[in-house]
């Protein structure tokens, strides 16, 4: 019997900063568990995104331009209701 292979976590990674976004995706991608599948660089790419991908995890930086990231990710939590852990 063939063992299930466990979950991949889907993760979105938000930051304007392309370095950081970059630093992020390396880190989360070095983890068997996880898997990067986009990036924004502002709230309403997260918004966008958040929508078309749904993400298991969104990972928000909180000052960027445009929409900050409290302000996106509340938003995402009424626009997308699902889990939230703490």
């Amino acid at each position: 019997m063939a063992s299930a292979l466990p979950k991949k976590f889907r993760v979105l990674v938000v930051d304007d900063s392309a370095f950081m976004r970059k630093v992020l995706e390396s880190i989360f991608n070095a983890d068997e568990q996880l898997t990067v599948i986009g990036h924004a660089k502002d709230g309403r790419e997260a918004i966008a995104l958040a929508e078309s991908l749904k993400p298991d995890v969104i990972t928000m930086d909180l000052n960027m331009p445009h929409l900050d990231g409290l302000q996106a990710t509340a938003q995402i939590m009424t626009t997308i209701p699902g889990r939230l852990w703490w």
